[in-house]
């Protein structure tokens, strides 16, 4: 991880149940532990989640600033992370004075030229994500950041940058709110904290 990050954490109990406290932009947020592919960890589900994906956002913006990061466009996979992308492109066009203005959404779907296999830890079964022609065409030879929401067993990662390399894009980086502890990093990753496991 490159940069300053501003994120804290700390384990809480509430109700006799322990929970992750995460701190971004002044605000704290209270991930439960639950049991994922046999782990217990802490568990970060950001659908419908406006204020994280905006604080999370604020701060994945200024690592990638901080770091000199240069890149046109955003790719993720459907659905989760779609309002992280938005808030990130937001937030880069204010600070660059760019115009990203389109972001590129890996769908579900085996019915489109350019696909992947792959393997997320919150489904372990064999999946298909796809790049529709359009965004294919789009994607070609432009710098791209990768962004998800978690970084656990790589399988989403791994897919999203066989896309990109189908696609004949360029990853400039690839960013994540949080990783899993205890997971191998692939080289050059951002992310704000460190989900741990439960005891």
């Amino acid at each position: 991880m490159s940069g300053v990050n501003q994120t804290q954490t700390e384990r809480i109990f509430k109700d006799g149940q322990e929970f992750l406290r995460v701190t971004m932009s002044g605000k704290d947020y209270d991930l439960p532990f639950k049991v994922l592919s046999g782990k217990k960890v802490a568990f970060l589900d950001i659908s419908g989640q406006v204020s994280l994906n905006e604080a999370a956002a604020d701060d994945i913006v200024d690592l990638l600033l901080d770091a000199g990061v240069e890149f046109d466009t955003i790719l993720n996979p459907v659905a989760k992370s779609n309002a992280l992308a938005h808030a990130i492109a937001l937030r880069w066009n204010k600070a660059k004075g760019t115009q990203i203005d389109k972001t590129v959404v890996a769908r579900k779907s085996d019915g489109n030229r350019i696909q992947a296999v792959y393997r997320s830890v919150t489904t372990p079964r064999d999946q298909i994500m796809s790049l529709t022609d359009d965004d294919a065409e789009y994607l070609k030879g432009k710098r791209i950041l990768v962004v998800d929401d978690v970084y656990g067993g790589g399988g989403t990662t791994k897919g999203l940058m066989e896309l990109a390399d189908k696609a004949g894009a360029i990853v400039a980086a690839h960013a994540v709110i949080a990783v899993e502890a205890g997971v191998e990093l692939p080289e050059g990753i951002f992310y704000l904290f460190t989900l741990p496991l439960g005891e």
